[in-house]
């Protein structure tokens, strides 16, 4: 027949010759199995209740696996048992030999030897396995709960995985038994190598009691380990890792620690790592359950500058929650330092990656960016409720920063490649940036758009200011535009009065031609002008003049909350010599002063050259 197909099983290509002996038929040919081809040649006799079948030979391949009869073997099947006469199988090379009966019960008994391990690379590509396999099993009790005791021993043993780990060639050691009421019994297990060294022990039952014990080590001072990819490299170094199983299966006390003196990536690299977690009540059949668990770091060191003072000494972080099958619970958890005190909860998805934390840290004002540190208290509070959903979006609510004068609350949000931003906030006591200035500001900063290139808008206002005997009021700035690296935007503005001058400021950022400019550049308080045009280079860098009549610029200092009295009148010019940028200052002043400083009639005719990097002045 060239198929026969019997339920799901489809049998092609079959080719069967049968020849009469006496009280035996011969057969020999092959067939195709679910896609298995597969020979066979021997005999056969059915004679008082009881089929002999005697195989001389015969071949099976499986995922390009050949497995052949060794030597010539017989069994039999009589009252529902078929007893297996010593079936020796080479597969790979190696060899494995089956005796036994098996019926509704089973006592079978295996042998396996010189089994090269690379058979397994066609069932996981990748796993590039090498090394050979032997040991013995014995299957004992009903087919459908059998007993199973084994042991294998494993030389030479190497996979993609140990190769990158560059842990060199194991040798594993194992003897125990299994059954579907007792569970996983380990008599005894050992891992060896040039680099590292395992021993374990007991039993593991989901369904009953467990008793269990694995104890993992470097044979030197650490054993490190190459995880990740090249482009996102992961390398630790492994010191000891215990893991420890006591209790019923579904109230199973677990305990799992290791020491790791290093672990780093491209970004950042801790040192001197400590991990424990625990849980009283376990599940180990359904991975569930209370967990807790603690890391400490004696030192992280990170490529970030604003980041790294907040990780400075000795870093803990702690866990309190549940796991789930689909959800880890966050109950408590906290990430301390020298200088930083932070806490959570929520919960995070397995399933789908889903998040919903709330976040809260207290962080020494210190180690925050020198650039806001002035307008902070000793400490600064922060908090936040933060949610990803399933797709990707990113939700910040109930954002609050609060130190001292200065505070502020808000949301934001990244959705559907969209970014929605909006930011209050306000600074009670502007003497915080300067001992001359008195009074408060408020600010709010919104964003809304596509990611790569929001609507943005800052307004910043205040009723009233006093600075340097000088009453600053309805001040109000604002600044609109389009974030677009590659096409920024931007008007700004700023108005109110000094000593109930007016005051007018103006300037528009824009691009033509892929090409920044500041137009419009004007400055009006009082008497006081400032004008000009700019360009802008690839790295806003200014090129133009700027031109100046100030015949009173103590209201001006006053806006900078300094306090100054003078005249100046010239011009300030940009340029750049090769890749240096210079900056050409001609002007002339009657009197100047500030502070004990004081001069009169200065003409100044100079040039900062490179005055970014390498500052030099002539003139």
């Amino acid at each position: 027949a060239d198929s026969v197909t019997s339920g799901g099983t489809v049998i092609r290509g079959i080719d069967v010759d049968l020849m009469r002996d006496g009280d035996w038929t011969g057969f020999s040919g092959g067939a195709t199995v679910k896609d298995i081809p597969a020979r066979a040649e021997g005999r056969v006799k059915i004679a008082d209740g009881t089929t002999s079948v005697e195989i001389a030979s015969g071949e099976a391949t499986i995922r390009g696996i050949k497995a052949a009869v060794a030597q010539p073997s017989s069994l039999s099947i009589a009252n529902g048992t078929a007893s297996i006469e010593k079936l020796m199988l080479d597969v790979g090379g190696g060899s494995v030999t089956v005796s036994g009966t098996a019926s509704p019960t089973l006592d079978l008994a295996a042998e396996f030897s010189a089994l090269p391990a690379a058979l397994a690379n066609d069932f996981s590509p990748g796993l590039d396995a090498a090394g050979t396999l032997g040991g013995t099993a014995q299957v004992t009790g009903p087919s459908a709960a059998p007993d199973i005791r084994f042991s294998a021993q494993l030389s030479g043993a190497e996979t993609s995985q140990t190769r990158q780990a560059g842990l060199g060639p194991l040798t594993f050691d194992a003897a125990g038994s299994f059954s579907s009421a007792g569970g996983v019994a380990i008599d005894h297990a050992t891992l060896a190598g040039d680099k590292i060294s395992a021993k374990a022990a007991g039993t593991i039952n989901p369904n009953g009691a467990s008793d269990f014990a694995l104890d993992l080590a470097s044979t030197g001072p650490s054993l490190p380990l190459a995880l990740g990819s090249t482009e996102s490299p992961i390398n630790l170094e492994l010191q000891a890792l215990s893991v420890e199983v006591a209790g019923q299966g579904m109230q199973s006390t677990l305990n799992i620690s290791a020491t790791l003196p290093s672990v780093a990536t491209n970004l950042a690299k801790a040192e001197g790592i400590a991990l424990a977690l625990h849980s009283d009540a376990f599940d180990l059949k359904g991975r569930t359950g209370p967990i807790s668990g603690t890391v400490t770091a004696n030192r992280i060191g990170l490529d970030n500058p604003t980041i790294a003072p907040l990780l400075a000494g000795k870093i803990t972080a702690k866990v309190a929650g549940d796991l789930a099958t689909d959800t880890i619970v966050i109950d408590s958890g906290s990430v301390t330092s020298e200088v930083l005190d932070s806490g959570f909860n929520g919960r995070v998805s397995l399933a789908d990656g889903a998040i919903d934390l709330n976040l809260r840290a207290v962080a020494a004002s210190a180690a925050l960016p020198a650039a806001v540190r002035g307008v902070l208290a000793e400490r600064t509070q922060l908090s936040a409720a933060l949610k990803r959903d399933a797709n990707g979006n990113v939700t910040a609510n109930a954002i609050r920063l609060v130190s001292g004068a200065f505070s502020a609350d808000g949301q934001a949000s990244l959705a559907d490649n969209k970014v929605s931003a909006d930011v209050k906030g306000a600074l009670a006591d502007i003497s915080l940036l300067s001992g001359e200035a008195k009074g408060a500001i408020t600010f709010a900063l919104k964003a809304q758009g596509a990611g790569t290139a929001p609507d943005l808008s800052l307004t910043v206002d205040s009723d009233r200011l006093s600075v340097a005997a000088r009453e600053v009021t309805g001040l109000k700035l604002t600044a609109t535009g389009k974030g677009d690296i590659a096409s920024p935007a931007a008007d700004i503005s700023l108005t109110g009065s000094v000593n109930d001058e007016p005051l007018d400021f103006r300037a528009s950022l824009v691009t033509r031609q892929g090409k920044r400019f500041i137009d419009g550049l004007s400055l009006s308080l009082g008497d006081n002008k400032v004008s000009g045009d700019l360009a802008l280079d690839d790295s806003f860098l200014p090129f133009g003049t700027v031109a100046l009549d100030l015949p009173d610029i103590s209201p001006l200092a006053a806006l900078a909350l300094e306090k100054a009295n003078g005249d100046v009148r010239g011009t300030i010019a940009f340029s750049k010599t090769g890749n240096a940028p210079d900056v050409a200052i001609k002007a002339t002043t009657d009197s100047i002063s500030r502070g004990d400083l004081s001069a009169k009639t200065v003409t100044i005719d100079a040039l900062i050259a490179n005055y970014l990097a390498a500052p030099v002045i002539s003139g």
